[in-house]
Formats: C-alpha cells, sequence, structure tokens
C-alpha cells in the first residue's frame, strides 16, 4: 500500500499494526524521476560508445567511464523503482533515506516551504532541536498539513509517554 496517497487513520493503523510506517516514493513519480536520470546518465554513455570505435590510448579509460556510467544508472534506476529515498516514521523518531534521522525527544517542530517562482517543489521540513533538517518531497507525502499534523500529534503522544 503506497503511504503517502492515504490519510492520518491509515497512518495510525499501519503504525500500531507494524510498529512503523514507511512512506516510500509513489510510483508515478519514480517514474518521473527515470525520465530525467536515465537521460542525464545515457547522454554521456551513448557518446563514449560513439568514441570506442577509436583504440588510442584512452581506449581503456572510456570502457571504464562507460561501466561506471552503466553502473550509476542500472543503481539510480534501480532505486527509484524501489521507491527510494524512503521517510520511515516509528516509535524511535522519523528516517529520511537511511542515513538521516530525528528522534522524538529532538522533534522540534515542521515548516511548510513553498518556494516561488521556478520549477522546485514544495516540501516538509522536519527540524530537530539541534538544527538538524529533514526535508521531505512530495514524491513521498501526497498532503503535507496531514502529515505535519500527524507528526505533531505523535510527537505530543511520545512526550505523554516518557513524561510519566
Amino acid at each position: 500500500m503506497v503511504m503517502g496517497n492515504q490519510d492520518i487513520s491509515s497512518w495510525d493503523a499501519e503504525l500500531h499494526r507494524s510498529g512503523r510506517v514507511v512512506f516510500a516514493v509513489r510510483r508515478a513519480l519514480a517514474f518521473g524521476g527515470l525520465v530525467v536520470v536515465l537521460p542525464l546518465t545515457g547522454i554521456p554513455i551513448v557518446s563514449v560508445i560513439r568514441d570506442l570505435d577509436t583504440r588510442d590510448t584512452w581506449f581503456t579509460i572510456r570502457v571504464a567511464l562507460l561501466a561506471v556510467l552503466l553502473a550509476v544508472a542500472v543503481a539510480l534506476a534501480a532505486l527509484f523503482l524501489a521507491g527510494h529515498p524512503r521517510v520511515t516514521v516509528n516509535a524511535t523518531g522519523i528516517r529520511f533515506a537511511w542515513w538521516r534521522q530525528i528522534p522524538w525527544s529532538e522533534f522540534e517542530g515542521t515548516t511548510l516551504v513553498t518556494p516561488t517562482g521556478g520549477l522546485a517543489a514544495p516540501y516538509l521540513t522536519i527540524t530537530s532541536t539541534r538544527g538538524a533538517k529533514l526535508h521531505i518531497p512530495q514524491t513521498n507525502v501526497a498532503d503535507f498539513r496531514a502529515f505535519a499534523a500527524w507528526l505533531t500529534k505523535l510527537h505530543t503522544q511520545h512526550q505523554l509517554a516518557t513524561s510519566s
């Protein structure tokens, strides 16, 4: 089930059922990411392939570059199709991707950022008391206001549980 398209009651039910709620990149938007990533890696790959017929001293470097570009393209495509980066909310806090986390004890609040002009999309910023920030894109969560309200509710519940 794509949790980013659900509502607060669905998120609560999933949290109580499994102990965590995972907001993967929504499938349709993952394909949009592929539309951007594949041409950006494909153009240099085509350029390298076009030059492979000349076997001069740079041939080995070109082949190595081709292998690296192909590996990057395949890795990024696999990550997008697997729904990464993911937002995970559990009993310990909020995690974005696998390296950024804000524990409930450090949760300070949320801010909805709506960039003006350009191609930038709105995103939700979650801040910690240490100054760390998680920027959650709309690729993971469709309704930022509901998500922010739910996080605030969970933080309040966590504070009540730890203080009693």
